[in-house]
């Protein structure tokens, strides 16, 4: 899965989770105030992401994700650790 298509299934997620629509999300924007998401949205986005792709994402990491791009970062890596176990 590419970076394109992951920030659209995040959207979806993001969307499903606060009821409100966003436009495209870049890289860039910061999800408290680019996106205005308080720890609760975080943390319902996070068991949708996470339930969603079977993943598990760490507090500790979490903590450091603060914009969109880092939260794609993220997200690839867990998918990537995901097939890397899957195909071992």
């Amino acid at each position: 899965m590419n970076r394109q298509e992951l920030a659209k299934i995040v959207l979806e997620l993001l969307e499903k989770e606060t009821g409100e629509t966003y436009p495209a999300l870049e890289d860039s924007t910061s999800l408290r105030e680019g996106l205005n998401l308080d720890s609760l949205d975080m943390a319902g986005l996070v068991l949708h992401i996470e339930s969603r792709f079977g993943i598990q994402i760490e507090t500790d990491l979490l903590e450091k994700v603060t914009t969109v791009g880092s939260l794609l970062d993220v997200l690839q890596q867990k998918i990537a650790a995901k097939a890397a176990k899957q195909a071992a």
